[in-house]
């Protein structure tokens, strides 16, 4: 009511009373809040409120502990809350275990860091001290990712969180390892694998990444043995390579054409009188890049006609034979490629199956070893000498010898750390893998491929994971169809080591689960270092070598440890699992309704490759089914125009800057308005409409607090005995929180966040609040129809509170307890239950419908009739007569349209009210009591009066 401080009744009219604040404060209260939370075991309660109940586990994939949380570490662990309290909510027990990845390059590297920093090098320290350094590192940064965690205002486990550091989980770990070896999966095996030089260490697909790298290509002839001045020409952008190569592959297929050079640009490396054999395809481009000014075709052939020709190495006094090759391609180049089996992957296969040599020649620091000679014509040496460094050495060579027609600088993009940004190579190593196509009994003779893509997708009726959206079905199951056998060792020292003993005398690799066993029981009690500082009988069963006929000496141990993708790769049995059931062992956070899999993983879209990649193949190996029933997927935090985020671009933003500014329920809101299906835009101009949306949920809380001040349940009004208006405003209200609760089991939280935030603009601000003013703040306090509508604005506050706990839990809560009292919280309730009662039959929902339309039209003609011409103010101003009642009753019709006066008459008309307008509620009336107001005003009025005497 506009100009109320005007109103000389202010004093006895029932204005909203709340001490629940129009400012929220977010960012100075919220973590007063977290602390609350922490203090009186608000995780713990919720438990004990759902124990026995039916449980939904949202397994954790563990942030890495390293560096300060980052907006899509925000994204993607609110997204989780939002489930996690939902479910809680719903009636269950949702249990939920934060952890961290702790082992692993990017720590130790960091380590290696200020090592070097120091003046000092890891070789100065011992393996035990470097990982007494990581684990110290990978300690601080938990606390400070947990405290930032908790500020998200996330629930969880906090005092008994898992860390794949822990003894315990290492332990397990090495359990999982254990029983992949028994089913007949892990191999050792010589393989050319992705190599980082400068981290000395082979690497996984998901720890690579690619950037723009300028290389040198050249052209290199290789002399046709048996023929004079006739080359076969091979194209490279690795001439580091050439020490290496051991044949060349040709397409079997393709048309290769023998150009005769008889003229040259000035400056060109093509000699007059040479013969080069190249792809037909490519002698356009080949003859302006060498500068050929005249040439003649003198030869053609199909691929497969070289086959057994032999060509001479460029600059070594070795021949390198041509052998087809399934992957060359006519794309660039020549169409013939120099193959060196210590290197590229095809590289290798073909010269395995050719029986090449696959010794490679360069060491793990990328330098050049003994094997490698010097070059002949210049002199130089290439043994010790870094790759890159060595490429001009061997450009010199063959440009001295005459073996190189051309060269020139590209840029293109090319696999790097994505820790240390350094070059990557391929390399031929010993390695250990899981293997992908090894048939395994125990999953009924299937590969783990197979398997694992039987388990991603629905076949002949049976039920596969659920992916939400349902793009991470193709993602990653042609990831997993493609992918090769898993590397899973790796050349360093912070991370669980492959704890595998090798019999000298058979080769194989010792499976005794007993030995595996003991094994674990040492890691569970000293930590991976018992792997290091344990001896060979220390690490066995009592007796084992000797009722194996074995002394230590018979016993290799591998060296290696595991890639850390196996570490959260394996959460799912050494987290939710109940490991050791038999033993009575169990944890508080171990699900005990005897079903595996968790119900589900959310992560970004990256972890198709990475976390749900890694724990779906693990699951699959070790115990045939998948680890999770639905996994859901989030895009990126891009900027306003869709723009990575970039320190470059400068268009960056960080959660703890965030929070200083919005707080962080404005953040969550930010959230739960996104479609997190893609990528997620941030701007300052969407949280400056965050801002404002966030602003709209707290008022209307602090209309419902303010308008239910001296309301309790005990005064709430029989659902029979309320007016039309209130019950239509419970259906209504029976109608949202019903589709809320549909979008929250779909994970569908923007559909959710849409549908209350439109209840609370519309169909309350819009429409019930504006309506129920009156009643609120001038019929008498205790009022027949004004409890009506409080029994109503309290149903509303429960089902609003309940339904926006899980997006904005700091705000919910804190109106929840200004309602109930400070030892109340509102994340100890389950949704507002939907009553039956509530819900109007069709032809009662019809005619609201059409009332509501029909008060859209009278607004609209009071606006244009009476409004614009300044003959009325406020709706009170006015009297309506309609044509068609619709079946309400006139004195509902005066509420809902909030006038003076509604009659039945022959049509629709609006003007100005006539009669006496009363000085408190401002409703016009045939005559005013001696009181000077109107009826209804005059009741009010009396009852303030004697209430005060």
């Amino acid at each position: 009511m506009s100009g109320r401080d005007k109103n000389p009744y202010a004093d006895t009219l029932n204005l909203p009373q709340t001490a629940f604040p129009m400012r929220a404060g977010l960012s100075a209260r919220e973590p007063g809040w977290v602390q609350q939370w922490l203090d009186e075991d608000l995780y713990g309660k919720m438990r004990a409120n759902r124990a026995g109940a039916d449980k939904f586990i949202v397994h954790l994939g563990p942030p890495y502990a390293n560096g300060h949380m980052h907006m899509g570490h925000a994204l993607t662990y609110v997204l989780k809350d939002f489930i996690v309290r939902s479910k809680f909510m719903s009636g269950y027990d949702s249990p939920y275990v934060p952890g961290w990845d702790c082992h692993g390059l990017p720590i130790e590297w960091k380590v290696e860091q200020g090592i070097r920093e120091s003046g000092k090098t890891r070789h100065d320290f011992s393996i035990k001290e470097i990982r007494d350094k990581c684990r110290s590192y990978a300690s601080e940064w938990i606390a400070t990712q947990m405290a930032e965690w908790q500020r998200f205002g996330c629930l969880g486990d906090w005092e008994d969180p898992y860390k794949t550091m822990n003894f315990k989980n290492e332990a397990g770990i090495v359990r999982e390892l254990g029983k992949t070896l028994r089913r007949g999966l892990l191999y050792k095996g010589l393989r050319s694998t992705m190599w980082s030089t400068v981290e000395e260490t082979a690497l996984a697909e998901a720890e690579i990444e690619y950037k723009d790298k300028e290389s040198t290509a050249v052209f290199v002839k290789f002399p046709v043995v048996g023929e004079e001045n006739e080359f076969v020409v091979i194209w490279t952008t690795t001439p580091w390579t050439l020490p290496a190569n051991r044949a060349i592959a040709y397409a079997e297929e393709e048309t290769y054409v023998a150009l005769k050079v008889e003229s040259v640009n000035e400056g060109s490396l093509a000699k007059v009188g040479d013969t080069y054999w190249l792809a037909g395809k490519l002698q356009a481009e080949f003859i302006r890049a060498v500068g050929m000014s005249e040439f003649a075709t003198v030869g053609k052939k199909v691929g497969k006609e070289f086959a057994g020709m032999q060509t001479q190495h460029p600059f070594y006094d070795r021949t390198a034979p041509l052998m087809a090759g399934f992957h060359v391609t006519t794309d660039a180049g020549t169409g013939f490629v120099h193959i060196a089996p210590a290197h590229g992957q095809e590289d290798f296969q073909i010269g395995k199956e050719a029986e090449l040599d696959l010794h490679c020649p360069v060491q793990a620091d990328g330098c050049y070893d003994e094997t490698v000679a010097d070059l002949p014509t210049t002199g130089e040496a290439l043994q010790g000498i870094n790759i890159w460094q060595a490429q001009d050495k061997i450009l010199a060579e063959t440009q001295q010898n005459g073996s190189l027609v051309h060269s020139y600088k590209m840029t293109h993009s090319y696999p790097v750390s994505w820790r240390s940004k350094a070059p990557l190579i391929f390399r031929a190593t010993e390695q250990w893998f899981i293997g992908l196509d090894i048939p395994v009994a125990a999953l009924e003779n299937k590969t783990l491929r197979e398997a694992a893509l039987a388990r991603i997708h629905a076949h002949n009726g049976q039920q596969g994971v659920q992916w939400v959206p349902g793009y991470g079905e193709n993602r990653i199951g042609s990831m997993i169809a493609n992918r090769p056998d898993w590397c899973i060792s790796r050349q360093r020292a912070w991370g669980v080591p492959i704890t595998i003993f090798t019999n000298k005398k058979t080769g194989e690799p010792v499976a005794d689960e007993a030995v595996w066993e003991h094994i674990a029981a040492q890691v569970e009690r000293l930590g991976i270092d018992a792997w290091e500082t344990l001896s060979t009988e220390e690490l066995l069963p009592d007796g084992w070598l000797e009722a194996n006929g074995l002394t230590a000496d018979d016993l290799t141990k591998a060296t290696d440890i595991m890639d850390v993708w196996i570490d959260s790769g394996t959460s799912h049995a050494h987290v939710i699992r109940r490991e050791n059931e038999q033993k009575g062992e169990a944890s508080r956070f171990h699900r005990t309704d005897g079903k595996r899999p968790a119900d589900l993983y959310l992560e970004g879209s990256d972890q198709h490759r990475g976390w749900f990649h890694s724990s779906l193949l693990t699951s699959v190996a070790n115990y045939g089914d998948a680890p999770y029933e639905t996994v859901v997927t989030n895009g990126f935090v891009v900027d306003g125009e869709g723009r990575k985020f970039s320190k470059s671009l400068g268009n960056g933003v960080e959660p703890r800057e965030l929070l200083d500014t919005y707080g962080m329920d404005i953040i969550r809101l930010w959230v739960a308005s996104s479609d997190y299906s893609e990528d997620i835009r941030y701007s300052e101009e969407i949280m400056k409409g965050m801002a404002e949306a966030y602003r709209r949920f707290r008022n209307t809380f602090r209309f419902l607090l303010g308008n239910m001040n001296g309301f309790t349940e005990a005064d709430a009004v029989a659902h029979a005995d309320l007016p039309a208006l209130e019950q239509y405003m419970l259906h209504r209200l029976g109608q949202v929180l019903a589709q809320v609760q549909g979008h929250y089991d779909a994970f569908h939280f923007h559909k959710g966040y849409q549908v209350l935030y439109a209840f609370c603009n519309q169909d309350l601000s819009n429409f019930y609040f504006d309506v129920r003013k009156d009643v609120l703040y001038c019929d008498a306090t205790d009022a027949a129809r004004r409890q009506a509508c409080q029994t109503v604005l309290m149903a509303i506050f429960k089902g609003l509170a309940t339904h926006l706990a899980p997006l904005i839990p700091f705000t919910t809560d804190e109106a929840w307890r200004a309602c109930f009292g400070e030892d109340q919280s509102v994340h100890l309730q389950e949704f507002t239950a939907l009553e039956q009662a509530w819900q109007l039959d069709d032809a009662a929902a019809l005619r609201w419908t059409t009332a509501l339309q029909v008060r859209d039209e009278v607004n609209q003609r009071i606006e244009d009739e009476l409004r614009t011409k300044g003959e009325v103010g406020a709706n009170t101003d006015v009297a309506v007569t309609l044509a068609d009642l619709h079946g309400l009753s006139v004195d509902t019709w005066q509420e809902v349209l909030n006038v003076s006066r509604v009659t039945a008459g022959a049509a629709q008309a609006v003007a100005k009210a006539s009669g006496e307008k009363c000085p408190r509620c401002w409703t016009y009336h045939d005559a005013l009591t001696d009181e000077g107001v109107c009826q209804r005003c005059d009741q009010a009025v009396s009852a303030y009066k004697q209430a005060a005497a």
